[in-house]
């Protein structure tokens, strides 16, 4: 049987993360102004801006988009 404690849970999740591949980055950002981005460009609603985790899942939604297409058309050819 698997421990439940939260640090083994912990570590059960960051050893997942090893093994897919993920890693976590925190980055500092004006809530205000990222929540009015993304309610400018209908990326979000007006209650879900209202939620921090809706903007950490946004915001990780819009660099997996970038890393998608940045991988599909690769990088600038030299000059």
């Amino acid at each position: 049987m698997l421990a439940r404690t939260p640090s083994a849970m912990k570590k059960r999740r960051y050893r997942k993360r090893l093994r897919d591949g993920v890693c976590v980055l925190r980055v500092e950002i004006k809530e205000a102004e990222f929540a009015e981005a993304l309610l400018l460009s209908k990326r979000l609603t007006d209650r879900a801006a209202l939620r921090r985790e809706q903007l950490s899942r946004e915001a990780e939604s819009i660099l997996a988009e970038f890393a998608q297409r940045w991988r599909k058309m690769g990088p600038p050819s030299q000059m």
